[in-house]
C-alpha cells in the first residue's frame, strides 16, 4: 500500500512539466491519479447518525491511443483501478460508497479498449470506451467512472449538428470490474439487452444549444430526453439564462419492468453577474410513474448530491448560488450552494415522504506548476419527513486529483 501511494504522489509531481505537451508521432499517454474520501450517514432510530458508509481509496487511470493510422485509423486502450488505503476508513460492512466494491474492496479494470476509423467529421468507435450522454453516461463523481461496451458513429458533417447514433450492449459500473447486459443493469437479472440511442445536439445560434436524445431499450422502455438552453445579456455585465428540459418514457414491447407512461418536464432560470451565479428552478413528474434511470448520472439539473427529485408525483424547486473568486485575485476557487425541496401526494399510489436537500460545494482548481491538480469538497444534508418513512442522513466527499500527460 505504502508503495502505490508513493507511486501516485511521484504521479502528482512528475507530469507537470509534460500536462501541456502536444500529441507525439507515437500518440498519447494521458491519465489520472485521484485520492478520495466519501462517508454518507443515516439515521435510523432516535438522533445518531449510526448507519454509516464509509470509504477511503487511492487509484486512477492510464490511458494509451494510438495517432491517426494512414489518417482514417486508431485505437486506445486504458487500465482503471481503485485500491482501498487505511483499514480504519474501508470497514467491509460500510461499503456501497462507489468509491470500491460494495465490501470496500480494490479492483482493477480494462476499462476501454477500443477501434476507431474517421472519414472527414465523422467517426466510428467499437468495443469498450466511454460515453457522454444525457442518460447514458460516465458518472464519474467516485474513483472510477462507468465505461461501456458500444458500437457507433458521431458525425458533425451537418453544420452545426452533431449526431450520434450507437448500440450499447454492456455497461460496466464505478463498483466493480464487471460489464454487464444494459438490462441487467436496469434491474432485469438474467437478461442480456442492450440500448439503442440515437441523439442531435444543435447548435443553429451561439446562444441556443438544443439537445434531443432518444434511447430505446427493447422489451423494457423508450426515453425521450429534450434540453433546450436560451442565453442572453453581456457576459462582463448582467447576463441570463433559460433552461427548458423534458423527458418521456414508457414501456415498449414485452414490457419486462411492467406498464407505464410517464414524464417530466423542469425550466431553471439563471442570473449571472460580478462572479454571482443565481439559479432558480422547478420540475414536476407525472403522478404515474418514476422516471428510471439505470446507466449514469440523471441528466436534470435538480439532481442533487443525494436526491435526484424524480419519483411519480415529485414536483421539486431548486435554489442556488455561485461565485466564483477570480475576481478577488484567487483564481481557480469556486463555491456554490443548492438547495432542492420535493413534495409527493399525501395519498394515492404515488403517495411517499417529502424530502429536502442542501448541497454546499468547495473547488479549487491550481494554476502554473501545479496545472491538472484540483480538490473537490462537497457537503450534503438530506432532511426526510420521517413521519412518512423517510430517513435524515448527511454526506461528505473530498477529492483530490491529478490530470497528466506523459506523451
Amino acid at each position: 500500500m505504502q508503495c502505490l501511494v508513493l507511486l501516485l504522489l511521484i504521479l502528482m509531481t512528475v507530469p507537470c512539466l509534460a500536462a501541456e505537451e502536444e500529441p507525439s508521432e507515437f500518440g498519447t499517454l494521458t491519465g489520472q491519479a485521484r485520492m478520495y474520501y466519501f462517508t454518507q450517514r443515516n439515521k435510523t432510530t432516535g438522533e445518531d447518525f449510526d448507519n454509516i458508509r464509509e470509504s477511503l481509496a487511492v487509484g486512477g487511470f492510464l490511458k494509451y491511443e494510438t495517432p491517426w493510422l494512414a489518417e482514417y485509423f486508431g485505437a486506445g486502450v486504458a487500465g482503471y483501478t481503485t485500491i482501498p488505503f487505511l483499514d480504519m476508513f474501508n470497514e467491509r460492512d460500510e461499503g456501497g460508497t462507489g468509491l470500491l466494491s460494495s465490501t470496500n474492496q480494490g479492483f482493477i479494470a480494462l476499462g476501454e479498449a477500443y477501434f476507431k476509423a474517421r472519414y472527414s467529421q465523422t467517426e466510428g468507435r467499437i468495443w469498450r470506451q466511454r460515453i457522454e450522454t444525457p442518460f447514458i453516461n460516465g458518472n464519474d463523481s467516485r474513483m472510477v467512472p462507468q465505461t461501456f461496451e458500444a458500437y457507433g458513429v458521431k458525425s458533425s458533417d451537418i453544420e452545426d449538428v452533431e449526431l450520434s447514433v450507437y448500440w450499447v450492449d454492456k455497461e460496466k459500473a464505478r463498483d466493480t470490474e464487471l460489464f454487464v447486459s444494459m438490462s441487467e443493469m436496469a434491474g432485469l437479472q438474467g437478461t442480456s439487452t442492450g440500448v439503442f440511442m440515437v441523439g442531435a445536439d444543435w447548435q443553429a445560434m451561439e446562444n441556443l444549444p438544443t439537445r434531443f436524445w432518444n434511447y430505446y431499450a427493447p422489451d423494457m422502455d423508450n426515453t425521450f430526453f429534450a434540453q433546450l438552453k436560451y442565453t442572453f445579456g453581456e457576459a462582463e455585465a448582467v447576463h441570463y439564462g433559460i433552461l427548458f428540459q423534458g423527458v418521456d418514457q414508457r414501456s415498449v414491447g414485452d414490457e419486462r419492468r411492467g406498464e407505464y407512461n410517464t414524464g417530466e418536464a423542469g425550466v431553471l432560470g439563471t442570473v449571472g453577474f460580478a462572479g454571482w451565479t443565481f439559479d432558480v428552478g422547478g420540475t414536476v413528474v407525472d403522478n404515474s410513474a418514476g422516471i428510471r434511470n439505470s446507466w449514469g448520472t440523471y441528466p436534470f439539473f435538480n439532481n442533487m448530491m443525494s436526491y435526484a427529485f424524480n419519483r411519480a408525483g415529485e414536483k421539486a424547486l431548486l435554489f442556488g448560488v455561485a461565485y466564483d473568486f477570480e475576481r478577488l485575485g484567487a483564481k481557480g476557487f469556486t463555491v456554490n450552494i443548492k438547495t432542492g425541496f420535493g413534495y409527493t401526494p399525501d395519498s394515492g399510489r404515488s403517495a411517499s415522504f417529502d424530502r429536502n436537500e442542501y448541497n454546499l460545494n468547495l473547488g479549487y482548481q491550481f494554476d502554473g506548476d501545479l496545472k491538472g491538480l484540483s480538490i473537490q469538497n462537497r457537503w450534503s444534508y438530506q432532511d426526510a419527513d420521517n413521519d412518512f418513512g423517510g430517513t435524515d442522513g448527511y454526506q461528505v466527499r473530498l477529492r483530490l486529483q491529478y490530470n497528466f500527460q506523459l506523451m
